[in-house]
């Protein structure tokens, strides 16, 4: 449990502020934001070699990019393995300070102002849509993944406009999203249907077929994927075997926390979907993003990092529906009891997360172990996996 401690303080922190949020004056609300982006940034954006993406993106940032002259820009940019958008960022950022913790500092800097865009236009408790955005998705995504955070937070920034029906910001923000991961190209269809309410018959198929197929572990797609595999060459084969067998595979069988949780907001989405929708007319979109998310986490169970990655495009969803959630219960005692709800198990997701020595916390301004020291580390306990 000890290397989970600092992120087990930073969300008791945000989860005691989003309580004194509510009893204070304009002015002081004022200043708790001031305080949940500062404390945000200073503990991301000053983080050491935490997590595992570092790894990729550190000998590119020192060893491939070069900003000496204008034909070092275009060699970087011919050479970059990242998308364009992220390159450019890269070298811009080099250009400002050639230090790899600049660049940390810079991303999270940008991650924090759309973040903070997106959720002061629909949440009124900041420092709560901050705790819901770290426990869901946005931890793994400020630590690990530096291109697809930025992607995700300019398509959630887009979803305005999706609803407005305003296509040329929203194709542009997307495009700018794009150059950045490319997984961003699943969210330029999403303009023309993710506007409209699904049908309630739509949200329980998907919700009871994809319960069956993650509980009976049926594996659909596999078997096509091996018999391609197989026509194509051992080392395909061996690419479907990895993350269908073995540890990876383990990770997604049976029950556990985490598949009580999408089970509950699941049944609570059903059961609150008209007063949901009555809340805020983007709320169509955030249960779209909810059968989004339980599609790929359970229609593709079977492979569990390809499953989780996809799912991770629509895990925006809990900032803003379990908040708006609230708002649908008439008795009281059943909004408390969900408040504490969130809070435990916020603080038991980031636990479970987090406690791995890869994860160990340390901050530039305190005085940091070094890329080899880390590096030492990270291969040595690499093929941990957490459950």
């Amino acid at each position: 449990m000890i290397y989970s401690l600092p992120y087990i303080a930073l969300v008791l922190f945000y989860a005691i502020l989003s309580c004194v949020y509510v009893t204070v004056t304009d002015d002081m609300k004022r200043n708790i934001r001031i305080l949940c982006v500062f404390v945000y940034v200073v503990f991301f954006g000053f983080r050491g070699f935490v997590g595992d993406d570092w790894t990729i993106y550190y000998p590119v940032f020192t060893e491939d990019i070069h900003v000496g002259n204008f034909q070092e820009f275009v060699y970087s940019l011919e050479e970059s393995p990242f998308e364009i958008g992220f390159t450019v960022l890269l070298i811009i950022s080099k250009l400002i300070f050639d230090d790899y913790s600049f660049l940390v500092f810079l991303t999270t800097c940008i991650n924090c102002f759309l973040l903070y865009r997106f959720l002061r236009q629909r949440v009124e408790n900041i420092p709560l849509g901050i705790m819901l955005f770290i426990c869901m998705g946005g931890f793994v995504m400020q630590i690990n993944l530096l291109r697809n955070t930025i992607s995700i937070l300019l398509f959630v920034n887009a979803i305005e406009y999706l609803v407005e029906r305003k296509p040329l910001p929203y194709f542009l923000l997307c495009t700018l999203a794009l150059t950045f991961h490319l997984s961003a190209i699943i969210y330029f269809p999403l303009y023309f249907f993710f506007h409209k309410r699904a049908p309630r018959w739509v949200f329980i198929a998907i919700f009871l077929i994809g319960n069956i197929i993650f509980l009976s572990q049926i594996k659909f797609i596999t078997p096509i994927l091996v018999s391609i595999a197989g026509s194509l060459g051992e080392e395909y084969e061996f690419l479907v075997e990895a993350y269908t067998e073995g540890k990876l595979s383990e990770l997604s069988k049976g029950l556990s926390i985490g598949y009580l949780e999408r089970l509950l907001t699941g049944i609570l989405i059903f059961c609150y979907y008209d007063k949901l929708v009555s809340i805020r007319r983007e709320n169509a979109v955030f249960i779209n993003s909810y059968l989004a998310y339980f599609f790929m986490f359970f229609f593709f169970s079977e492979f569990f990092v390809v499953a989780g990655r996809l799912a991770n495009l629509f895990t925006y969803f809990y900032w803003i529906i379990w908040i708006d959630l609230l708002k649908c219960f008439s008795i009281k005692s059943n909004m408390v009891l969900f408040v504490l709800f969130l809070s435990a198990y916020s603080v038991l997701k980031i636990w479970g997360m987090t406690n791995l020595v890869t994860l160990r916390y340390d901050n530039v301004m305190f005085g940091s172990e070094s890329y080899e020291e880390r590096l030492y580390i990270h291969e040595k306990n690499k093929d941990d996996v957490k459950l």
